[in-house]
């Protein structure tokens, strides 16, 4: 069980080292520091009483000690050039140092002693910047700009030796810098460098980068046996950077930096502040409290706790809050995997964080987690999700993971973010709910489709992507990302589906399905990008639908729904489609007829019309259906007026359909054939046919079944099927003929016809 270390709480180790060098000060600490020699540079040394006084001359002096200690009440202070200016002190007696009075400089003071340095209670530093040292620095280095920091010949290895601690009050000057650094670094006291750099590094080999009067950055290079940076009491860097910085060696799961106390880098005049607790190799406990935040404006800062694990205890305050400015991040990187489990058991092994501690930091932090692979450990690197968690503020939660990620409990976030990325798979086993979701890694392999998520925007950049959502989906930007990308398939569903920011896939075949019940797009015309397969985007239907300039260039497939399976329909059919749940509805209506009385009409396509209530012509040509494109229909059109022998009177046209391709709902609206009368006209006798005329039968089609593969097929003209023509007579009017015809037909023996021979009786000659 991970227990917290109160900050009143002295551990053992520091109750160990604190002992033991107080117990070696006290046994050498005649007076005030003895045996000084300048080694390098120019100054001086003079002694008065209890105060000690460095006249510093030259930039850089280097002076060798026999012993480098104060009582209470005792002081040492260096008068130096300027800020820039830097004194090295190294003790090169058997005695470690213990400081106990006051250290006062206007410069930059090095401490180093190989046997351990100790500021007890009561102890008083205000200086422009101090290193303090159990790992030696050369005289040559020093004087050369060199610092790098390294155990030695002259390292005892005593009990206690190696160790710097600081029990009293250090306080840099602004932008200056406090850093306690050997095998071993302990603060129990407090360390105070507004504006500067705040550091506690244990390790074997250090380097430090100095500026002109700051320090630039901290480095271990080489790991110690039992190498330990701890804070149990105050530091604090208002404005610049706190860090507790160690490497172990041959100890990857030994506690080697652990904060109990607080440690605080506030935001000042717009310089955000940095926390950074970082193992090499070896554990890093997180307790007591990190402040990196900005109560008086700004943004806030960066917190970063990383090791081959993290274990972060149940009662830890982690903040990054932001009063009027940016919510900072703090950043949780383990070498091997990350846990957030339900309880405290999951610190026996890889446990990261309890999932109530993180619900409650989110609330006022952006978090990141992140679980790296070391080489040689490959089933490693992965993060799971084994507790709910919760938090109704609009931070972000990251989760960032080599080998993959794993979501066994829930992610509630309805006002915030959750950021993923892994170069492995990313499943779930509950539900996720999150105004704003990203996914990346260009490798990555993400199955989220559990069908309790609810998701408000999503953005990816990743390797393939099965997302369902129990929400209406925004495609838009999340995270820094724009849109969604794949090298793989996406497929995405959701009860409505926006896409304010184009979806794009380079795989083949159906590269990209998307499905719901209403489909925006605000992407414009290249919305969905597959250069090497197609598109699927299905909907309940386009009346609801904004297709934004998006054309599939085919067909729609109709009465086609969505059921997360095998489409066979979309299977045989080739290139992008839009694929509706409605159906398709075919209205053929037939068109009103005025036929003259006893005159039979051949009813045919060119009787009826043809309009689909979807016409892909209305929606901005999104898909092909149209009054001129589409699959065969076959109906067949009657009426009783148009037979032989029909009366006056008005008829119904009838239209039946006999077959239609799928997905069409094909309705009817007849119409009418009407017979008008013959008129009542005084009759005019034609001219006398050389022979007598005898009537043809006409053949008049009744019913006529039609195929019509295409709308513009069916607009033919009506010359191929003439109505038939009976005997003209009674239909002519006086005007059309003369009423005497003259005639020179006669019989076959060349007698003339009979008067009444003469058709209609008009007149006799």
């Amino acid at each position: 069980m991970i227990k917290a270390l109160r900050a009143s709480t002295a551990s053992p180790a520091l109750r160990f080292c604190s002992a033991t060098l107080l117990s070696a000060a006290f046994a050498y600490a005649y007076a005030e520091p003895t045996g000084a020699r300048v080694v390098g540079g120019s100054g001086s040394v003079t002694s008065a009483g209890p105060n000690t006084t460095i006249q510093q001359n030259s930039g850089r002096l280097a002076i060798d000690w026999n012993s480098f200690s104060t009582r209470p009440g005792e002081s040492v202070t260096f008068n130096q050039p300027g800020a820039n200016a830097i004194a090295l002190n190294r003790v090169v007696g058997p005695r470690p140092s213990a400081l106990f009075g006051k250290l006062d400089a206007n410069g930059q003071v090095f401490i180093v002693n190989p046997n351990g340095v100790i500021f007890g209670p009561g102890a008083q530093v205000n200086v422009g910047g101090l290193l303090a040292s159990s790992l030696d620095l050369s005289t040559n280095d020093f004087m050369s700009g060199h610092y790098t920091f390294a155990g030695g010949e002259r390292h005892h290895h005593h009990r206690g030796g190696g160790a710097v601690v600081n029990l009293g009050t250090i306080e840099s000057a602004p932008g200056g810098y406090v850093a306690l650094i050997g095998t071993r670094a302990i603060n129990a006291g407090t360390i105070d460098s507004p504006g500067g750099f705040a550091a506690l590094a244990a390790g074997e080999r250090i380097a430090v980068t100095l500026g002109d009067h700051s320090m630039i950055g901290l480095s271990v290079e080489r790991g110690a046996l039992n190498a330990l940076a701890a804070n149990h009491g105050l530091i604090q860097a208002d404005g610049g950077q706190a860090w507790l910085a160690a490497s172990a060696e041959d100890a990857l799961f030994n506690n080697v930096v652990n904060n109990t106390g607080i440690i605080r880098a506030r935001s000042a005049v717009n310089q955000n502040g940095v926390i950074r607790l970082v193992a090499d190799t070896g554990v890093v406990q997180v307790g007591g409290t990190l402040d990196a935040s900005a109560p008086n404006g700004g943004n806030g800062g960066i917190i970063e706790t990383a090791g081959t694990q993290v274990r972060v205890a149940p009662d830890a305050q982690i903040t990054t809050a932001a009063a009027s400015g940016q919510t900072g991040t703090w950043r949780i990187a383990s070498d091997f995997a990350a846990l957030v489990g339900a309880d405290d058991d999951i610190g026996r092994r890889f446990g990261t964080i309890q999932s109530a501690t993180l619900s409650r930091v989110l609330e006022s932090t952006n978090v990141s987690i992140s679980a790296a692979s070391p080489p040689g450990f490959a089933p490693f690197g992965f993060v799971l999700i084994d507790g709910p968690v919760a938090w109704r503020g609009a931070n972000m939660l990251s989760l960032a993971a080599q080998s993959g990620i794993r979501l066994d409990a829930s992610i509630s976030a309805p006002r915030g973010t959750l950021s993923m990325t892994t170069a492995g798979s990313a499943t779930q086993r509950a539900p996720i709910e999150a105004a704003n979701v990203a996914l990346q890694g260009g490798a990555g392999v993400y199955q989220l489709t559990n069908a309790g998520n609810r998701i408000g925007t999503l953005a990816a950049n990743a390797g393939s992507i099965a997302l369902a959502d129990s929400a209406p989906l925004t495609i838009g930007n999340v995270a820094g990302l724009t849109g969604v990308s794949a090298s793989g398939t996406v497929t995405l569903t959701a009860p409505s589906l926006a896409l304010a920011a184009p979806v794009a896939s380079r795989a083949s075949g159906t590269a990209i399905t998307l499905a719901a019940a209403t489909f925006v797009n605000r992407a414009g015309a290249q919305a969905l990008a597959t250069p090497n397969g197609r598109w699927l985007v299905y909907s309940d239907a386009p009346d609801s639908d904004a297709f934004g300039g998006l054309q599939s260039a085919n067909l729609a497939l109709w009465g086609d729904a969505y059921t997360g399976g095998t489409d066979a329909r979309a299977a045989s059919a080739s290139g992008n489609r839009f694929a509706f749940n409605a159906l398709q509805q075919v209205t053929l209506t037939a068109i009103n007829l005025d036929v003259p009385f006893d005159t039979p009409r051949t009813l045919g396509p060119n009787d009826v019309t043809i309009a689909l209530r979807y016409n892909g012509a209305n929606y901005g040509g999104a898909f092909a259906d149209s009054p001129s494109i589409h699959e065969p229909f076959v109906f067949t059109v009657t009426s009783t007026g148009a037979a032989p022998g029909a009366t006056i009177g008005t008829y119904a046209i009838t239209i039946t359909a006999t077959g239609g391709p799928t997905g069409y709902k094909i309705t009817t609206q007849g119409g009418t054939l009407r017979i008008a009368g013959a008129p009542s006209q005084p009759v005019t006798p034609p001219s006398p046919p050389v022979q007598p005329v005898t009537p043809e039968t006409p053949g008049t089609v009744v019913t006529t079944a039609a195929t019509v593969p295409g709308i513009l097929d069916s607009v033919r003209t009506d010359a191929a099927n003439p109505a038939p023509l009976y005997n003209a007579t009674p239909g002519l009017q006086p005007e059309s003929a003369p009423l005497v015809q003259q005639r020179t037909d006669s019989t076959s023996d060349g007698s003339r016809l009979p008067d009444d021979a003469w058709p209609g009786h008009v007149c006799r000659m």
